[in-house]
């Protein structure tokens, strides 16, 4: 399987490890890096497509969330993963608002990485279990099998290693590989739905997915009621971190 990204990054050490994680998923994809928005904006500008990008919410000439939403402008239906130094859950979600496929912390151990890759690069949502809170988790429903009450599932991950360990151990991570991959139509999802969830999932406002899918505004918006109401949520937010705790597979490439 191979994988081509764009890795936004200013830390050269950060850029060449997670080259060498997308390399081991498979030989001829296409890697790009930049060290600065100004960089990363001078490659989208080239008109060159990668599956997906991962982008760091620290850079140099764009610092934080303004970053990501200027990002999110310039390539909007390009999936984005943003790696990170920041766990808190407040800046996760606020990451998901404003379109995000994804978030990687950076303290992550290396295979956690290399999984989360794995998962993002195979057409699943990868979130940490930093991102789901006690209420949420009590709103949402979990993947067929597993009760409210049991901690979800990380059987998928090999004992935590190298990179970057934070100073006191992070709990393990949520992700959809846990168990078997759920097809969204098991849900009642019809296929145009699944569609629709797909293009949610990277972070496209109805306007564009009106553009993407060629359908009306108010066709749309039905399609993304009933995509919320069978997830169980009420908004697009919650919406992510359901499809990547339920371990729904949706292809983000605007081909699926």
């Amino acid at each position: 399987m191979s994988v081509s990204a764009l890795i936004i990054d200013d830390h050269p050490l950060i850029r060449d490890a997670v080259r060498m994680t997308l390399a081991s998923l498979g030989p001829g994809g296409r890697i790009d890096m930049a060290d600065s928005f100004a960089s990363a904006r001078r490659l989208l500008e080239s008109g060159a497509e990668w599956d997906f990008a991962l982008l760091d919410l620290s850079l140099p000439d764009c610092e934080g969330f303004e970053g990501l939403a200027a990002f999110r402008e310039l390539r909007p239906t390009l999936p984005t993963i943003v790696l990170s130094g920041r766990t808190d859950r407040e800046t996760i979600l606020r990451c998901l608002d404003l379109g995000a496929a994804g978030y990687i912390p950076k303290t992550s151990q290396s295979d956690v990485i290399s999984d989360a890759l794995r998962l993002v690069a195979s057409g699943h949502v990868y979130l940490p279990r930093e991102a789901l809170g006690r209420d949420f988790l009590r709103e949402v429903p979990l993947r067929p099998g597993v009760a409210a009450s049991e901690p979800p599932s990380t059987s998928g991950f090999p004992p935590p290693h190298g990179f970057a360990p934070p100073r006191v151990p992070a709990p393990p991570p949520v992700a959809a590989s846990a168990g078997a991959a759920l097809d969204p139509r098991k849900l009642g999802l019809t296929d145009r739905q699944c569609d629709v969830l797909r293009l949610i999932l990277r972070g496209l406002p109805n306007k564009l997915i009106c553009r993407q899918l060629d359908l009306a505004e108010g066709t749309v918006k039905v399609h993304v009621s009933a995509v919320l109401r069978a997830l169980g949520v009420r908004n697009r937010t919650q919406a992510v971190i359901a499809a990547s705790r339920m371990g729904l597979r949706i292809r983000l490439d605007a081909g699926a």
